[in-house]
């Protein structure tokens, strides 16, 4: 039977000696909802505290009026008042700088919060709580790593005002076995990654010489774990082979012939299946003359021998998973040095360079440091120069944007966004892999409006994004914006145009800084 799902005001209340608490949800949307049901029940804050807290709330709705606005802050401030508070990156940064604020103030209790909250912000609790122990990966539900989880879980205990730091974790009963038992030495290393990207080849083309290039390749931190973990298997296999030698040399030398009993134990099993298969089986006819004409041994210690045949059995499995993995390390080391003449040569059909030459392209590309191949194909094709800045801020707010599976907004059929999925299908049709060609029409609609003097509350009216992932897009927006201008340093009218652009983006919420 199912139990009932313990609520937050429950847990709350059975650890109120324990707080302030850091409440761990993975799901956005769930920090706030458990946020407003705890907010239906509790309220943290004497009248002094409410008075202090209040006071902060208007400064900062004063010195950003347009960000501290609509239904969404006027749920989250009745909250703060209440010392409950949510925190995710869906929320506007001048938000989370207030919910941050306050915590640090002490005037929070329970922060209900998803897992950024513990990697980038150093704000210690008297106890951290799990909603789950399960994440979503973006590929499927797993449970937290012994890393993930005491990163978090890390928060609890406050210098000086904790002895000891708590932890709790809620037990989904659908999914008991999956609650998660973690353990401090069982927490994972850091695994080096090396990404071989068209900036990441013209760089060590334009920079490097062919020594330093096959040391950079050779000697990063990526190569260097595969390489030690290499050498580990190798030992492994090593030691395997003189298990397997001494195992066998303890066999007699009929161990393996049809002599040994058994070895025709198992080969009568065999005749029997072929019995019932086909009758007039040749394999079975083979079989039959060999054990006629093969004497069976006396062998008055046949159990010692079944014994060592097994373990030898599970050695020789062992040794072959070894030599699985040992492969696959070897296949990943080499792979690195794959994709790297994948990109060079990819680079090269496309008129980038040749060699150590570098033409135009290749210049311009390389003072870029996202999407390279699809934004100078833009930059090439006259688009940012050809058509009005409006439609180039949307076609360039889609780049590297990926829509999660519920975003939806207005699209616009702008002629550039038609455009930019015409260069992107060609790229793609002339082989360039597609994690170059990452571009959505999906945020053009908020760019060209907000490039045409929309207010950012217009923006979350028009799309089911939430406000720190706009405002997100816009920032990506503006870096990529300075990227092309000093990739344009040769073309004055186009790295003056970027410039106009970035400059008309970056106002308001967008430009805030706090």
């Amino acid at each position: 039977m199912e139990l009932p799902e313990v609520s937050c005001s429950e847990i709350i209340e059975s650890i109120q000696d324990k707080l302030p608490v850091l409440f761990f949800v993975f799901s956005r949307g769930r920090t706030e909802t458990l946020a407003h049901d705890l907010g239906r029940e509790w309220d943290f804050l004497n009248a002094q505290e409410k008075k202090t807290t209040e006071s902060i709330i208007r400064v900062a709705e004063a010195e950003q009026p347009g960000t501290f606005s609509g239904p969404g802050w006027r749920n989250l401030k009745r909250l703060l008042l209440q010392g409950i508070a949510y925190h995710h990156a869906g929320l506007l940064p001048p938000v989370k700088y207030l919910v941050e604020k306050l915590y640090s103030r002490r005037l929070l209790w329970v922060v209900f919060c998803t897992e950024t909250f513990a990697a980038g912000v150093n704000f210690p609790a008297a106890s951290a709580v799990f909603d789950s122990t399960r994440k979503w990966d973006g590929h499927d539900f797993r449970i937290l790593q012994n890393r993930e989880f005491f990163q978090m879980a890390g928060r609890a205990g406050r210098r000086g005002f904790d002895r000891i730091g708590h932890a709790f974790i809620r037990i989904d009963s659908r999914f008991p076995e999956q609650t998660g038992f973690f353990e401090e030495k069982g927490v994972e290393s850091v695994s080096g990654r090396l990404i071989i990207s068209p900036n990441t080849v013209l760089s060590l083309l334009r920079y490097k010489t062919d020594a330093e290039i096959d040391r950079f390749l050779n000697k990063n931190f990526k190569i260097y774990q595969l390489n030690k973990k290499k050498d580990f298997l190798e030992q492994e296999l090593n030691t395997c082979a003189g298990r397997i030698s001494a195992m066998k040399a303890t066999l007699c030398p009929e161990g393996q012939t049809l002599a040994c009993p058994l070895e025709r134990n198992k080969a009568r099993r065999q005749l029997r299946r072929y019995r019932w298969k086909n009758n007039k089986n040749k394999e079975r006819e083979r079989l039959q003359r060999q054990l006629s004409a093969t004497p069976p041994k006396k062998c008055p210690d046949h159990k010692k021998c079944l014994s060592v045949s097994e373990q030898l059995l599970q050695v020789q499995d062992h040794c072959h998973l070894l030599k699985q993995e040992y492969a696959a390390v070897s296949n990943q080391i080499n792979l690195i040095f794959v994709e790297y003449k994948e990109v060079r040569d990819l680079l090269e059909n496309l008129g980038y360079l040749k060699g150590r030459e570098f033409y135009p392209r290749g210049l311009f590309a390389l003072e870029l440091h996202v999407q390279e191949i699809l934004v100078t194909e833009i930059a090439f094709s006259g688009l940012l120069e050809d058509i009005d800045p409006a439609q180039v801020s949307a076609v360039l707010a889609g780049i590297e944007f990926v829509p999660g599976k519920n975003a939806q907004g207005a699209r616009l059929e702008l002629p550039a966004l038609r455009e930019a999925s015409l260069i992107r299908r060609e790229l793609l049709s002339l082989g360039v892999p597609e994690r170059f060609c990452i571009w959505s029409n999906l945020p053009g609609s908020l760019a060209f409006a907000w490039y045409n003097g929309s207010s950012f509350a217009e923006l979350q009216e028009m799309s089911s994004l939430q406000p720190g992932d706009i405002f997100s897009i816009f920032r990506r927006e503006i870096d990529l914006l300075r990227q092309i201008e000093r990739a344009a340093a040769g073309n004055p009218g186009l790295a003056e145009r970027m410039r106009s652009i970035r400059a008309r983006l970056d106002r308001e919420e967008i430009a805030l800084s706090f």
